[in-house]
């Protein structure tokens, strides 16, 4: 059942090419209306323009359809498997493939923010992989299916990413820092869903993590590669003042009474970082400004730049 509640909110209109969150992409305009932009998450697509048509499918927030037809609010949409339907125009935002000019169809950019990021042949784990590319590596997106980026390189090879692995932008809209945070919110987004998993010394996967293990997992997940202990990982990335910190800066401390540096956490802003606690027992978030790590903090560096 559509739901008002996945609703995106537009800074201008969708028509104006200024949008809050991503860039609205513009795959080749079969003919008909133009395409369209699912608005909501877990929208029906029914047989017929009405709620008495039977649901073929549901579409997901930003999927986009080749608009073909309109009937009493409705929209008649074709997928990119070929199958056709119809969607609540309130979950669809339409650009008319008449209004479109060239200067209207600013190339759409992707940024890879991991390393060693595959490219393959078609949308799917199942695709076999065409080349590798690194973190910073731009690209030119062609179109987006299932999660996945069709993609153009600089040498005119094409191919496909997941999305987890792609910063897309209009091209006038891109920028370094936009990338990087980004990356730093995904990030922490992800270390946060192991909140409460069990603390296990030697640790390193969801069964369980001592400190290290859990930010090495959490960083190689986005194609980082760091060493297994918190003493090593102290020895990469750049040093950065307790005053500077930003989302995703791996913060070190010594504690026990250890005279080297035994425990690492992620920071998260607003004084706090997401580490895998001995004491806790478990993945936990804890503050830098008081209690027992102000006192035992020692430095930090940031990986992500």
């Amino acid at each position: 059942m559509e739901s008002k509640i996945g609703k995106i909110i537009f800074g201008v209109s969708v028509f104006g090419m200024t949008l809050i969150g991503n860039s609205f992409l513009h795959p080749v305009f079969a003919e008909g209306l133009g395409v369209g932009k699912i608005t909501g998450n877990y929208v029906n697509v029914r047989s017929q323009g009405s709620l008495s048509g039977t649901v073929i499918t549901q579409l997901q927030r930003d999927d986009i359809v080749t608009v073909i037809d309109k009937s009493n609010g409705w929209y008649k949409v074709k997928l990119s498997d070929g199958r056709e339907g119809w969607v609540y125009g309130e979950y669809l935002v339409v650009r008319s493939s008449n209004n479109v000019s060239r200067g209207d169809t600013e190339t759409t950019v992707g940024i890879v923010t991991g390393n060693y990021v595959n490219v393959r042949s078609k949308g799917s784990l199942s695709g076999s992989v065409l080349t590798q590319l690194s973190k910073g590596t731009q690209v030119e997106v062609l179109d987006r299916q299932n999660g996945w980026y069709k993609i153009k390189l600089s040498n005119g090879q094409e191919g496909w990413i997941y999305g987890e692995y792609l910063s897309v932008r209009n091209s006038s809209s891109v920028s370094r820092g936009d990338v990087e945070r980004n990356l730093a919110d995904k990030l922490i987004d992800f270390a946060k869903s192991f909140l409460g998993t069990r603390y296990v010394y030697g640790g390193s996967s969801p069964k369980g993590f001592d400190c290290s293990g859990f930010v090495s997992y959490v960083f190689s997940n986005f194609g980082f590669s760091l060493p297994r202990t918190a003493d090593e990982q102290a020895n990469v990335g750049d040093a950065v003042t307790r005053d500077s910190l930003e989302k995703g800066d791996l913060v070190f401390f010594k504690t026990l009474g250890s005279s080297i540096i035994n425990h690492v956490g992620i920071y998260i802003g607003n004084g706090q970082f997401i580490h895998a606690s001995s004491g806790a027992g478990k993945v936990t978030i804890s503050s830098l400004n008081e209690g027992y790590y102000l006192g035992h903090y020692v430095k930090a560096k940031r990986v992500i730049k």
